[in-house]
């Protein structure tokens, strides 16, 4: 089957940033809108809180009104915090959602892991597997339309039901974000699709995983990111991006770094390994890479990072352009 591509948005802007909040909201929504006529598959949206750049907190929200706007992309969260939903609201505003968009949403879970939200929300680190585990049993329930009751370690309740049932069947998809092992073997065991946020070593054990529980993996979408960015040289490109791929860099290395301990070697903000495992500059470089990537990695899609924090809208809105125009239809006729 041909490899997928997606969009993503976190509706970052660290602070200085020249646009004001509406505006640049506008922005974002008419990449999205972009996105979906011009013919990429997905638009996937990603969640933090209480952050200084404005990380997108409203991802529900947020995806309703992409939803309403568009027509044909499928609407994903890469990924949502389960912990800090209560399941019955998740699985009404996920379940409206999918309607307002006539069965396009696909809900990528993560457990989260920063303190600072932890302690925001007024909920332990220490439940979050165990929240996350029940907020997807509860989804699965909630969303066939019918009367259930539920008394679990963390939610308990009798004779709920949730409607509109959604329009996707039997559920929308759900994926399941992990980067340790036993995190990745867990999501092939419940029978999730998989959000994966690192490389081919984690997409081989979830496709080993699957096999080895008697799955097909081609039944299940594996959905992966890259930093992507058309310009006319990779010189180029790198100049344009070289600030918000740093900035990022460095701010998911402090909070990896703090979630997995001193002892832990996370994320490190180095500029040659960005600039190696980005996809950057002219059409035809950017096309022959991203062949090779779905060739090797055995993913299904592939999340365009290209609207970087900070990076002017306009300047993504270019590459998104180029890579519709002259990326896009070369390597569906490869």
């Amino acid at each position: 089957m041909p490899i997928k591509f997606g969009y993503m948005l976190d509706f970052r802007m660290p602070p200085g940033a020249a646009l004001a909040p509406a505006e640049f909201y506008a922005a974002m929504l008419r990449q999205a809108e972009f996105a979906d006529q011009a013919g990429l598959d997905s638009i996937w949206l990603t969640e933090h809180h209480f952050t200084d750049d404005g990380y997108l907190s409203a991802v529900m929200p947020t995806l309703a009104a992409i939803g309403a706007r568009t027509r044909r992309v499928t609407l994903g969260t890469y990924v949502l915090l389960a912990p800090f939903y209560h399941p019955l609201r998740l699985a009404e505003d996920a379940a409206a959602i999918d309607v307002i968009s006539n069965g396009r949403l696909r809900l990528g879970i993560g457990s989260a892991y920063r303190a600072e939200e932890f302690d925001g929300f007024q909920t332990s680190r220490a439940t979050r597997l165990g929240r996350t585990l029940e907020t997807i049993e509860i989804l699965r329930r909630a969303w066939t339309g019918e009367r259930f009751s539920f008394a679990g370690k963390h939610f308990q309740f009798n004779d709920v039901r949730v409607l509109p049932r959604p329009v996707s069947q039997p559920h929308p998809e759900i994926l399941w974000a992990g980067m340790t092992r036993r995190a990745i073997e867990r999501g092939a065991e419940l029978g999730l699709s998989f959000a994966c946020n690192l490389g081919l070593r984690e997409v081989a054990l979830y496709r080993e995983r699957l096999a080895a529980l008697g799955r097909d993996p081609a039944q299940f979408s594996i959905v992966n990111s890259r930093i992507v960015y058309v310009a006319d040289t990779a010189e180029a490109a790198w100049r344009d991006i070289e600030g918000p791929a740093m900035y990022q860099a460095e701010l998911y290395g402090k909070w990896l770094g703090a979630a997995a301990g001193p002892d832990q070697n996370w994320i490190r903000p180095d500029a040659e390994r960005i600039q190696r495992g980005a996809i950057l500059g002219p059409p035809a470089e950017v096309a022959s890479k991203l062949n090779e990537l779905a060739a090797t990695n055995l993913m299904t899609e592939i999340i365009l990072s290209m609207q970087l924090p900070g990076l002017a809208p306009a300047k993504a809105m270019r590459s998104l352009e180029r890579f519709a125009a002259e990326v896009l239809p070369a390597i569906r006729r490869g």
